[in-house]
């Protein structure tokens, strides 16, 4: 099952829009026009450093899935090997000390003689 990459945000899709048109009036106008005021600028350079921020972070985001799809790989192949083996040692285990005997109930195994008889 494969971890569902993110596709940008709407907000991020929007910020490039707006971006856009921030650039397209500073052309008009001939220079940068601040949207926040002397204490708070907002300038088209600031909307495009967030824009980027945000996309770096979607890219590590969509990074750390990839690695954690193929986590999850390893972790069932090492699973169905454990699974295999637990079944060989109860196997085993039976072929060792008998079907019925008391060291196949501790591996996880049922004794033959206490299975139910299907009539």
């Amino acid at each position: 099952m494969a971890l569902r990459k993110r596709q940008p945000s709407l907000k991020i899709r929007k910020a490039a829009e707006r971006y856009e048109a921030m650039k397209k009036i500073d052309e008009q106008n001939t220079k940068v026009i601040n949207y926040g005021g002397e204490n708070n600028p907002l300038t088209n350079a600031d909307m495009l450093s967030k824009i980027n921020e945000c996309k770096d972070l979607m890219n590590e985001y969509n990074s750390l899935l990839e690695e954690a799809d193929e986590k999850a790989k390893q972790l069932a192949v090492a699973e169905e090997e454990l699974g295999e083996f637990f079944t060989r040692v109860l196997a085993g285990g039976k072929s060792i000390f008998g079907v019925d005997s008391d060291e196949v109930e501790l591996l996880g195994g049922t004794k033959k003689s206490l299975r139910k008889k299907h009539i």
